[in-house]
């Protein structure tokens, strides 16, 4: 579990150096800082999981961890590039990008789960 919290902690200092090698003003610069922000929001609960998961010793969590780690790599990478994106409908700035959307609902599952081990 404690390679899988350091690798977290690794992903996230290259998703924040991320937008900084981006073209300023670029679809991908807005959208990588963007998944940044949506990590931001769960890594804490992330964080406080796995440490109570080692603290506790609750081994069923490493490979939940690690699944959620690799869910929130595809989301910042489909995110960033925009894989998957649908065109936005006339009159809205929305535009769907449902492959994101299952690997973020994947991440908060992985989360619950995890949750749940300790109980």
């Amino acid at each position: 579990m404690i390679n899988v919290i350091a690798a977290t902690a690794l992903v996230y200092l290259i998703q924040l150096l991320l937008p900084l090698f981006l073209k300023e003003g670029s679809g991908e610069r807005d959208r990588a800082s963007k998944a940044l922000n949506n990590l931001g929001e769960s890594l804490p609960v992330f964080f406080a999981v796995a440490i109570l998961s080692v603290v506790l010793g609750i081994e069923e969590n490493t490979s939940l961890a690690l699944y959620w780690l690799i869910s929130r790599v595809l989301f910042a990478v489909l995110y960033a590039t925009g894989i998957g994106k649908k065109p936005a409908k006339e009159g809205t700035t929305y535009e769907p990008q449902v492959i994101r959307s299952l690997m973020w609902f994947i991440s908060i599952i992985l989360l619950i789960w995890m949750t749940i081990n300790l109980i």
